[in-house]
């Protein structure tokens, strides 16, 4: 039997679709004929969502959504539902940020802002996205609570992934990032928590936790990031990075009807990660 992936009648969100592993992530859905919502924060990603459509013949367009702010994602939410006529099938939370700092040189700031985009964001996309799918207000104004989604019969057939990381699940080193690994293993949890509320729904929700990936940061002529680069090499059994178009291709797999898409799969934190977690 020959497994094809076909995500032509899909329309997948992907925060921080531009660059890095969400920009594999995009290019290996859009290679699969999804429709594609991107999001960026600073840098213009309408380019991008432009040349996806030309190598691949889908449709894609760039969304500028800062994933910390609830109202902006609320109104990212709706802007794409409001361009492509219909509501969003996959959800890739992937946006992210990093800060290698010593605990006790970070300040609040610091600490805050690495919880705000890389816990709180995913958080809210998915948020906004249950409701949309509810048929609730997506705004964060009216007030919904009253809403008992328990006795809510419907099978959405709706999927959330989140993009976490063995950070998570590890206390990396020889760099210090407390507040990262913490915001990781925050959210990682906060999928557990999401996917059983919201299971009976027949919405999905699970993280993969990739290991080391190389990217521009992991690639960086800087001295001190090429002597850790080496030791993360050393540390990880299959003594190489992954590459972000395997990733990308991994998640086109893990979100595919291939896998489940029934729904029995979710809950599901997978890790990704050459071995590194089982020393």
């Amino acid at each position: 039997m020959t497994i094809t992936l076909d995500y032509s009648a899909k329309l997948i969100l992907i925060t921080g679709g531009g660059r890095g592993i969400g920009y594999a992530i995009a290019r290996a859905l859009a290679s699969a004929g999804g429709t594609l919502a991107i999001t960026y924060t600073h840098t213009d990603a309408s380019d991008i969502a432009k040349a996806l459509c030309e190598e691949f013949g889908v449709v894609a367009k760039a969304f500028k959504c800062e994933a910390s702010d609830s109202k902006d994602t609320d109104r990212m939410v709706q802007d794409v539902e409001a361009c492509f006529g219909k509501k969003v099938d996959i959800a890739i939370a992937n946006a992210g940020v990093a800060l290698w700092k010593d605990a006790h040189a970070m300040t609040d700031d610091d600490f805050r802002r690495l919880f705000e985009v890389n816990t709180y964001g995913p958080y809210y996309l998915s948020r906004a996205l249950v409701r949309s799918w509810l048929d609730l207000p997506i705004s964060v104004d009216p007030d919904v609570s009253q809403v008992d989604i328990k006795s809510i019969n419907k099978t959405l057939g709706k999927q959330i992934l989140v993009v976490s990381s063995i950070s998570g699940l590890v206390a990396m080193s020889p760099q210090r990032q407390a507040a990262y690994n913490a915001s990781k293993a925050a959210v990682t949890m906060l999928s557990k928590s999401l996917a059983e509320e919201w299971a009976h729904l027949g919405i999905t929700v699970n993280t993969i936790s990739p290991g080391y990936v190389a990217t521009d940061m992991t690639t960086s002529d800087d001295p001190k990031l090429k002597e850790w680069s080496r030791e993360w090499n050393y540390r990880t059994p299959v003594r190489k990075f992954a590459s972000a178009e395997e990733l990308g291709k991994f998640v086109a797999l893990l979100v595919s009807d291939q896998q489940g898409g029934w729904g029995f799969f979710t809950g599901s934190d997978v890790v990704v990660d050459g071995g590194y977690t089982t020393l």
